[in-house]
């Protein structure tokens, strides 16, 4: 195991003595940044110096998790991350940028408003009441963002019915998702902004939701998608690219892949590309090291930081 994976499996133990730092994974959860970022600023850059236990794990302090959105900030205003630090030190975070929290805004529902919220979708489905699951849907989108309403809602009903892997699902789920996917294919489907992507399903036949749940996020940084719902030959998809001039190519799985796809085919076809090859899935944290060395940017798993983090890569300031 390399001394990079280790963070990720920092033994409990050797955390009960640094009661106030944090392994890297909780930073990741607090600030947004994926553990890749992080480590490639403080490889890169000096941004950051955590402390090491025995073992060789990182670990951050409370003042770490604060440059970090320091770090952030500073980004999203549109500075470099190269440039970050030669005036981070001296010059105090910028308070007009949004501060990216690890809590959601005061406008987010939390608790038990975002539990009502599932269980009223949850019972409509039951129910088979399909002109209740239509009036929900309108009153989420109605009063929260898309990534709230998604990721907040949707998704962790969707799992709720759909059950354990394997099993057979219920008719609430069946309805539920037939619901869903043909309202989150509309909205994926619109072509409104300035510039797509091509979102490429890499996980083999599979209900589409996350893959539309990742289309539609994708949505909200004015980009278009086009959406591939089965992978072509992957030389194939660099022709596409080219035709289309796509902005990035995305690959969405949410499983790891195999030594052949990580070692060769992926290597390959991020050369031949005239933009960048990113990947989106579960695949993110089983295969990070391997994308990494790939030459892939990692945006990580479907959740509600996939727009802020598309719309730095687009831009051109989010690290591999």
């Amino acid at each position: 195991m390399t001394d990079d994976n280790q963070d990720e499996f920092a033994p409990t133990g050797d955390l009960l003595d640094d009661a106030d730092l944090f392994p890297i994974r909780e930073v990741s959860r607090m600030t947004g940044v994926n553990p890749v970022t992080l480590r490639a600023w403080e490889r890169r850059y000096g941004l950051l110096t955590p402390h090491r236990t025995e073992s060789g794990h990182r670990l951050y302090s409370m003042a770490d998790v604060e440059r970090v959105r320091a770090v952030m900030a500073w980004i999203e205003r549109g500075v470099a991350v190269s440039k970050v630090a030669t005036i981070i030190d001296r010059t105090p975070r910028p308070e007009s940028m949004p501060r990216p929290l690890a809590s959601p805004p005061a406008d987010v529902p939390q608790g038990s408003e975002m539990d009502a919220w599932q269980n009223r979708l949850a019972q409509a489905a039951n129910d088979g009441n399909l002109r209740q699951i239509d009036s929900i849907y309108g009153q989420l989108h109605a009063s929260f963002p898309l990534a709230v309403v998604i990721c907040e809602v949707l998704r962790p009903v969707w799992k709720r019915l759909r059950g354990k892997s394997g099993s057979q699902p219920g008719v609430a789920w069946l309805l539920l998702d037939s619901f869903l996917t043909a309202r989150l294919t509309q909205r994926a489907s619109y072509m409104a902004g300035h510039r797509h992507v091509l979102l490429v399903n890499l996980s083999g036949p599979q209900q589409p939701f996350d893959l539309l749940c990742a289309a539609s996020l994708i949505t909200a940084t004015e980009t278009d998608v086009v959406c591939l719902r089965e992978a072509p030959a992957l030389l194939d998809l660099a022709v596409l690219a080219e035709r289309t001039d796509a902005a990035a190519v995305i690959l969405f799985s949410d499983r790891a892949q195999d030594n052949d796809m990580l070692g060769k085919q992926l290597p390959r076809l991020e050369q031949t590309l005239a933009c960048p090859l990113v990947m989106l899935g579960d695949c993110c944290e089983a295969n990070e090291s391997a994308l990494e060395q790939a030459g892939l940017h990692v945006l990580g798993e479907v959740s509600s930081a996939l727009p802020r983090r598309l719309s730095a890569l687009l831009a051109g300031r989010l690290d591999h």
